[in-house]
């Protein structure tokens, strides 16, 4: 039999070896790898620019929210309604916050303004609004565009007795369309902590919410089919028990006494958190 030429054969023709077909199989496990590694640096810019663009929507409309509130907060005035029925202690609350002493007070018809200071900020104008239901309205509408903040001042020993008048003007002044759409904080004072038949703030919050959901009831009814019920503000959420923290303003209770100057440390210090 004729010998084969070595130059004859082709590396085709040469049967692999266990070593050849190792390296074939490394090769073809490092190219794997290689297509792999490719397919994820492809991936990775696509899934960071979805990261970074939600970040960045995410950073755009909180930066809107601020702006927002800064500025509504800036177009308000410097006016602090200090308002509550009659005989609620109201303005001895006043005279405490601007002079530390009681006076003895009466029945106004008009309203009286006081500079209240503010550390590191311009004074804001204590407003003393009339209790009398003949008055407060119109005093009401005259500041409630400028209104920086409510403090609603309740007799938290007659607020049993008294919870209609007291539920259907802190309604009045919550449903005034200005400060509705400004959404002022409001402090509710619960006044005369010292009279032994005094109701705690959590009592008086219960007492305001229930009574105030029948004033809204009360409300609805009367203006059913009338032309004025489009115009008419519901207050809270329809569908549900009303609870003064479904509104958009921020509403707190502190408990006080007007007779006693350290007990309006809180009126104090929310003051000056919203001047």
């Amino acid at each position: 039999m004729d010998e084969a030429r070595i130059e004859d054969i082709s590396p085709s023709d040469i049967p692999p070896t266990p070593e050849t077909v190792e390296e074939d199989i490394e090769i073809v496990m490092e190219k794997v790898k290689t297509e792999e590694a490719f397919t994820d640096e492809a991936a990775d810019p696509g899934q960071d620019n979805t990261v970074a663009l939600l970040v960045g929507v995410a950073v755009g409309v909180l930066t809107l929210i601020l702006i927002f509130i800064y500025t509504r907060r800036r177009s308000l005035g410097r006016e602090v309604l200090i308002t509550g029925i009659c005989d609620s202690g109201k303005t001895t609350i006043l005279c405490q916050l601007v002079a530390g002493s009681t006076r003895q007070t009466y029945t106004s018809m008009q309203h009286n303004t006081f500079p209240f200071p503010v550390d590191n900020k311009p004074p804001v104008q204590l407003v003393d609004v009339p209790g009398s239901d003949r008055v407060r309205g119109q005093v009401v509408d005259t500041f409630s565009s400028s209104a920086r903040g409510v403090v609603f001042v309740v007799d938290s020993g007659t607020v049993t007795k008294q919870v209609r008048d007291v539920a259907e003007y802190l309604h009045f002044l919550l449903t005034n369309r200005n400060i509705l759409g400004n959404a002022p904080p409001v402090l509710i004072v619960c006044n005369k902590q010292d009279s032994g038949m005094a109701k705690g703030k959590g009592a008086v919050q219960t007492l305001l919410e229930k009574e105030i959901e029948k004033v809204r009831m009360t409300r609805s009814s009367q203006l059913a089919g009338t032309q004025t019920e489009a115009d008419t503000v519901f207050l809270g959420r329809e569908g549900k028990q009303f609870e003064l923290r479904d509104l958009d303003c921020r509403v707190e209770f502190e408990e006080a006494s007007a007779l006693d100057l350290d007990t309006l440390q809180g009126v104090r210090r929310w003051i000056c958190g919203v001047a």
